[in-house]
């Protein structure tokens, strides 16, 4: 095994330890419920079978293909199963941009694990971390493409196509495409040395022909309004947490910062010629961050490119400031170290490798074991307000929170739910009497009334829970995490 291979395997090796861990989330519930719907039916989706609010009405299922994933995951192996499905598209991802990066394969792991933990908080079992493996392999195709002119473009829309069906993240590629058009054009305008304008016809050509190729899904014309009806949605920031702009005070949150200013500070100081496109996508992926920290993942899939390029560079000019013996030594380890390796050094790599696998998937397991897994569910979901419901069955719609909507739709499918993640499916409209009557302001009686809801399945600091009490509802149960209220 070479030393380039060897850096390579360890640096996947430690993005699976990292992805692989207790696969819940608030909405792979659903996600999971929908795609075994649709193994069941033999057909995606289309309508809402969830939600007592929006039953019956068209439902634009962006994601019915990667639901189909996520179910197919969980049927051959529980939650082991869909901890490897998130660890191995991360890494997959991660793999595409090492090939993306003009940079040492020293440096290459240091660059990938910072671009990791930006991107991590998104590995989660969900249809979006599809998106953001075909957003990293599109990277990859395009600047293989600009340094290989007889690499064709239409296979972009069979691409887009499967994009489509699998997640709605589609626009992420557009708008990668885009930041290469105006980067290019940018170049032109500048004067510098940029590639043959049918090139750039070609992929404009080609792009237009793929978006219009999204329509190739069983929601038909519908998945072109996707990227409008989700951002239109105005309570989004309200409602969900990853849709909010980063806080920088909370730790977890502050490796976007470091890898943007590490950026930024190549840029700088590298001697190399920046282009176009560096600048626009960084700028237009770390904008997109700033805005909202589910975009996070794509801010760290063009950024890390970007700095290895730059970053090398900037390590070389400090390099030639070393004492000359000191650089004449390093430079001899560098061309020992770049050496084809003797079998032992081989088999001894391998089994480095091997070993720290073995290590990954043994956290994968320990992490998914389904007593732990339960434990999990059980501090963050209603687990055992649920198995009373399911007990005594109490008659009337449901009004629960939206946190645990998803979760409810897999753990209690004959109660339908108020709301859960789908916001593009349920819109201001109903978001906004939703936490209307949460918050238990004027109306929230009216809203209940007219949802026919006589359950509620609130957490126990929900203001609704003290105006359900002096409205004369009743509370059939309690515990840490909820509370059950019964008219």
């Amino acid at each position: 095994m070479s030393i380039r291979g060897f850096f390579f395997a360890l640096t996947l090796t430690f993005v699976l330890a990292m992805a692989a861990r207790t696969p819940v989330d608030s909405d792979l519930f659903w996600h999971l419920r929908a795609g075994e719907q649709t193994l069941a039916d033999g057909r995606p989706l289309t309508v809402d079978v969830f939600s007592h609010t929006r039953a019956g009405e068209g439902w634009v299922n962006h994601s019915w293909l990667g639901q189909v994933t996520l179910a197919l995951a969980w049927r051959a192996g529980g939650w082991l199963a869909l901890s490897l499905w998130v660890a191995v598209l991360a890494a997959l991802g991660m793999a595409f941009v090492w090939h993306s990066m003009d940079a040492s394969p020293l440096l290459r792991p240091f660059v990938i694990v910072l671009a990791a933990t930006v991107a991590s908080p998104v590995w989660t079992p969900r249809p979006q971390l599809l998106s953001l493996t075909l957003f990293a392999a599109l990277y990859w195709y395009l600047w293989r493409w600009r340094k290989e002119p007889e690499r064709p473009l239409w296979p972009l829309v069979p691409y887009f196509v499967l994009w489509g069906n699998l997640h709605g993240g589609y626009p992420l590629g557009l708008l990668l495409i885009g930041a290469y058009l105006v980067g290019g054009l940018a170049d032109f305008l500048l004067g510098r040395e940029t590639l043959p304008w049918a090139r750039w016809r070609a992929l404009a050509g080609w792009s237009v022909l793929a978006g219009m190729a999204v329509a190739l899904n069983p929601n038909g014309w519908r998945m072109w309004l996707i990227p409008f009806q989700t951002v239109g949605v105005g309570v989004l920031q309200e409602v969900i947490s990853e849709w909010a702009s980063p806080d920088f005070h909370q730790f977890a949150q502050q490796p976007f910062i470091w890898l943007l200013l590490a950026t930024l500070g190549a840029l700088a100081f590298s001697r190399k010629r920046v282009t176009g496109f560096e600048v626009v996508s960084v700028a237009l992926f770390a904008w997109m961050g700033l805005t909202a920290r589910r975009n996070f993942g794509p801010f760290a899939l063009t950024s890390a490119p970007v700095l290895a390029r730059h970053l090398e560079d900037v390590i070389a000019q400090m390099g030639t400031r070393l004492p000359e013996g000191v650089r004449t030594r390093f430079e001899k380890e560098m061309r020992t170290l770049e050496a084809p390796p003797t079998r032992r050094e081989s088999r001894f790599r391998l089994g480095v490798v091997i070993l720290l696998m073995g290590l990954a998937l043994l956290k994968g397991y320990a992490v998914t074991r389904p007593a732990f897994v339960q434990s999990v569910i059980r501090a963050q979901f209603p687990a055992d307000a649920v198995a009373w419901i399911e007990k005594n069955h109490p008659q009337g719609n449901l009004f629960n929170e939206y946190n645990w909507g998803g979760y409810l739709i897999w753990a209690l499918p004959e109660y339908p739910v108020a709301v859960d993640g789908r916001t593009d499916l349920f819109g201001d409209a109903v978001l906004r009497r939703y936490l209307d009557a949460r918050a238990a302001r004027p109306g929230w009686e009216t809203t209940l009334r007219d949802w026919g809801v006589r359950v509620a399945l609130l957490s126990p600091d929900a203001p609704l829970g003290a105006a359900l009490r002096e409205a004369g509802w009743q509370e059939v149960y309690r515990d840490d995490v909820a509370v059950v209220y019964e008219r």
